[in-house]
């Protein structure tokens, strides 16, 4: 009797030295993830920001993978990077892409994103190879507990099932698009894809019902203010290998990352709370601005970046701009997927200079002119004469530009913008009113947010063509500048840059978010043990 009584106190005793062991390990473990972000460039960068952003947290390893025709320009990417983490590790997988076939930088239009949708398809064997070796290895940094991808890539998800391995999106926009892309199997089962695109009434309530998405818990939309891959008007095989990826989601995704943060986007990421709209309880977590935390950890990142990464031109640009008055300077870019028309570019030159208000211009040439991508002649793609006449006024940059550093240049006062959801960000975050000129993808809704909701920026009215003409661009160039109402402008976006520094600091909501994300992974990783 006394021995079995004492046989059981040595076993709780071993229990309890186990838990404690447990415990201990489960605070001490670090995190093994792999991402696979989506190698455009307004992907990329975003995924390389979540990589880093993950790589700093002590919990976390990370193994990025891209594949071997694009790894140059990833390296390139993070090297300028100032105090990377021994935790990151970037790796290559072959496909068949020749290494002089796609080049990295420069994304010429909507087609390359399907053409590399099509190339990344190419990984999945390699990458499944890849996988199965890191899971084998039982040295540090462990068997991945997740895999983290870009929504567009829907093989990975068929990985992750064959594995037994939970896939995480990681969504590099903001939440009311990811609402609306969560109510495409109802859309789907509705037969209403695509979105009819005939011309609709400014006012919702003005539109027939086949013009109008009415997501659960939010605003009703136009057609035309969706994502515009959803519409009649884009190719079929477009639309179907975005819509073919998204219906994976909701339905086999083990969550979905947002780099935005909770403040900016309330209504939606509580609608995607709704049953209705998220049946399957993915959870979202929104832990953005991600580049926002990095300035925060490393204050002085931007100026070691500039050492770096920032050519001669780009320099000379900066010194530039450090000659001008504050807030007295209109940034203008289109991003790395849109190419303004000819006539788009000539109309933006001749307002922004009966405008008479310095600018910084990044200028890239438009489809049909003789110009390289990698060569530019400027005075090839403007007005004649409209260089000589604003030399004093303007900075002109081919191809591509230090953004941020622009952004955050004291000078800069406004931003003409795309509104693709990297500049918008990084807007915000810099405290710049923008002028925004969408055009495609989600950069509609992204103007609703900007103009609609935040009230950080105006939309110049176009013509019956499309075109944003010479007088419009004066008009809201000296409005964002010298007025009354850029003043307001820019007072809303410092509060909105103040709630995105605040989001990503220690007990920030994204913080927080984030904190979540790391009890998932410990979950995950017990189950294992």
């Amino acid at each position: 009797m006394w021995h079995y009584r004492e046989i059981l106190e040595q076993n709780k005793e071993m229990e309890m030295e186990m838990e404690m062991e447990m415990e201990m390990e489960m605070e001490m473990k670090v995190f093994h993830v792999v991402i696979v972000p989506f190698a455009v460039h307004g992907h990329l960068l975003p995924a390389i920001s979540l990589a880093r952003r993950l790589a700093t947290h002590p919990r976390f390893f990370v193994t990025f993978v891209l594949s071997q025709h694009r790894i140059s320009g990833a390296r390139s990417a993070v090297s300028h990077l100032s105090s990377l983490p021994s935790s990151f590790r970037l790796v290559a997988i072959p496909d068949s892409v020749p290494s002089h076939a796609f080049g990295y930088g420069v994304d010429e239009g909507v087609d390359s994103v399907v053409a590399e949708m099509e190339r990344f398809r190419l990984m999945q064997q390699p990458f499944e190879s890849l996988m199965y070796d890191l899971m084998a290895v039982d040295a540090f940094p462990g068997a991945p507990v997740c895999i983290i991808s870009d929504p567009w890539l829907a093989w990975v998800q068929e990985s992750a099932d064959k594995l037994h391995i939970p896939r995480y999106a990681f969504y590099p926009s903001q939440a009311t698009v990811l609402a609306t892309l969560f109510y495409l199997p109802v859309l789907q089962a509705q037969g209403r894809l695509p979105l009819k695109a005939s011309p609709a009434p400014d006012n919702v309530e003005e539109c027939d019902e086949e013009l109008v998405v009415r997501v659960p818990n939010l605003p009703p939309l136009r057609n035309l203010d969706c994502v515009s891959v959803l519409l009649e008007t884009f190719p079929n095989h477009i639309r179907d290998a975005y819509v073919g990826a998204w219906l994976t989601i909701p339905k086999a995704a083990a969550g979905v990352l947002v780099n935005t943060f909770y403040e900016l986007d309330t209504v939606p990421f509580d609608a995607l709370q709704d049953p209705s709209l998220n049946p399957n309880k993915i959870p979202v977590f929104a832990i953005g601005p991600l580049h926002a935390h990095s300035n925060l950890a490393h204050p002085t990142s931007e100026t070691a970046e500039s050492s770096n990464f920032v050519n001669q031109v780009e320099k000379k640009c900066l010194q530039w701009l450090d000659s001008q008055s504050a807030s007295s300077v209109l940034y203008i870019s289109f991003g790395s997927l849109f190419l303004p028309s000819l006539a788009q570019i000539h109309e933006l030159a001749l307002g922004i200079e009966a405008s008479e208000q310095f600018f910084v211009w990044v200028l890239r040439p438009p489809p049909g002119t003789l110009c390289s991508t990698e060569k530019i002649d400027v005075s090839t793609i403007l007005p004649e004469g409209f260089l000589s006449r604003t030399k004093e006024r303007g900075f002109i940059i081919p191809n591509w530009a230090p953004q941020r550093l622009i952004l955050s240049h004291p000078s800069t006062g406004a931003f003409l913008t795309h509104c693709g959801w990297n500049s918008t960000l990084e807007s915000i975050c810099m405290g710049v009113p923008m002028v925004a000129v969408p055009q495609f993808a989600d950069q509609r809704l992204n103007r609703m947010l900007i103009v609609n909701q935040l009230k950080v920026g105006v939309e110049p009215r176009r013509s019956a063509d499309g075109l944003v003409e010479r007088g419009e661009v004066e008009r809201v160039t000296r409005l964002v500048l010298t007025g009354k109402e850029g003043m307001e402008l820019r007072s809303r976006a410092k509060q909105w840059s103040a709630a995105a520094m605040k989001a990503v600091e220690k007990g920030g909501s994204s913080d927080r978010n984030l904190e979540s994300f790391i009890s998932k992974m410990e979950q995950l990783s017990s189950k294992n043990l």
